[in-house]
């Protein structure tokens, strides 16, 4: 699928994750000339690590993403059985009842158009799909992301077809250490990213690893009066603090910082499951509730999400591994520290998709899709998605594995 980008320098960008020390500054009440605020908040004081004259001072050359109705998810034209994908692996591992499934002997390189989609679909239901002993290239990653909707560019990324991410040595549990605690890539967006493609090129020995949360089985997980309260809510997402960090770390972002309202739950376009759309590392505040209502629901948000052991995946990767994963179903973090962060080095390719929505008349809970699923492998009907049935069966990693 064709999509077109405006022509950019194809310098590569390293995205090293690194806060700025020795400064802590606030800003209240009104923010920077290119701080382009969608959803203001009176009374609200923001505090970043490095708020220097040299934030202050910078201008970003290029305008805000504006929001867009994107293409078509392609997981709606995908067969619901996934038959070409899941045929041609030689063994398909569920990693988790929840979240994670590794597809061995595939090529990402050599997919057809068909699996592809259905790539995309398993990615919906599974949050997250892992490859090892991947051939593909940076420019044939660059191409198959492209099928899957517009390239997406975070705000410091000069090469348009990816990021070069980089590893991380920071301490996990200081202040504001950004990628160390759980995030969806660019929440803050008015069209957030759909799906994220990262191959790993080098790997240190031992750390490095990633982790994946399952947002569907966290708010799946939630008591029917939370699910009904955080249906009413509205997140704002920020991108403040990693773009005074990347200024004063001597980058020059070429968009402004944004505030964006997304609903705290978001309902997924193609299986019509319900997610949380929550992550620490990019909303700022819940709307529609007081100070201290917000404060202390957050914190519940991210002890719900950090508790979550039985609703995550640990990926160690390898030289050619590769995830693929549906950001609006799934939160992640990089595991810092404990290693030479020189040793890892990965590319990042991810599309855009739909602004965030909730439908609370055509939505499902994860429960009620799996159920369906399973109603579909015993014959009889299910939630399906676009184009109909969903007929990954619930046991279909045994079935594969004697491939």
């Amino acid at each position: 699928m064709a999509n077109t980008l405006m022509p950019f320098d194809t310098e590569d960008v390293v995205l090293k994750g690194r806060v700025p020390r020795g400064f802590r500054g606030s800003m209240i009440g009104k923010l920077p000339e290119q701080m382009n605020i969608d959803a203001p908040l009176p009374n609200m004081s923001i505090h970043h690590t490095g708020l220097t004259d040299k934030v202050l001072e910078y201008r970003a050359p290029h305008e805000q993403v504006k929001e867009f109705k994107p293409e078509a998810d392609r997981a709606g034209f995908a067969d619901p059985a996934k038959k070409s994908l899941l045929e041609a692996a030689t063994k398909i591992t569920k990693l988790t009842p929840y979240i994670g499934t590794h597809l061995e002997g595939v090529q990402l390189s050599k997919l057809t158009d068909a699996q592809k989609d259905e790539l995309a679909l398993l990615a919906a239901e599974r949050g997250v799909v892992f490859f090892r002993d991947q051939d593909i290239t940076i420019d044939e990653q660059y191409e198959l992301t492209r099928h899957f909707g517009l390239q997406d560019r975070d705000p410091n990324q000069v090469d348009p077809r990816h990021v070069t991410i980089l590893g991380r040595d920071g301490d996990i549990r200081a202040a504001a250490n950004f990628g160390a605690d759980f995030h969806s890539d660019h929440s803050f967006e008015a069209n957030p990213p759909a799906y994220t493609m990262l191959r790993l090129v080098r790997t240190p020995e031992t750390g490095g690893d990633t982790i994946f949360s399952s947002q569907a089985a966290l708010y799946d997980k939630l008591s029917p009066h939370f699910q009904n309260l955080f249906e009413k809510l509205d997140a704002v997402h920020t991108s403040e603090h990693t773009f005074i960090n990347s200024i004063n770390g001597g980058g020059a972002p070429f968009r402004g910082p944004v505030r964006r309202s997304h609903p705290l739950v978001r309902t997924h376009p193609v299986t019509r499951v319900k997610s949380l759309f929550y992550n620490p590392s990019f909303v700022l505040t819940l709307e529609g509730l007081k100070g201290a209502e917000s404060h202390h629901t957050l914190a519940f948000l991210r002890e719900h999400l950090h508790a979550a052991d039985d609703l995550t995946v640990r990926w160690k990767w390898e030289p050619g591994s590769v995830a693929f994963w549906d950001n609006r179903v799934v939160a992640h973090r990089a595991v810092p520290g404990g290693y030479n962060p020189a040793e890892r080095e990965g590319k990042r390719t991810a599309v855009y998709g739909e602004k965030p929505f909730l439908d609370p008349t055509n939505s499902v809970s994860l429960s009620q899709y799996l159920a369906g699923e399973r109603a579909s492998a015993d014959g009889g009907d299910s939630n399906g998605h676009a184009n109909g049935k969903s007929g990954e069966k619930d046991g279909y990693a045994a079935d594969a594995n004697g491939h």
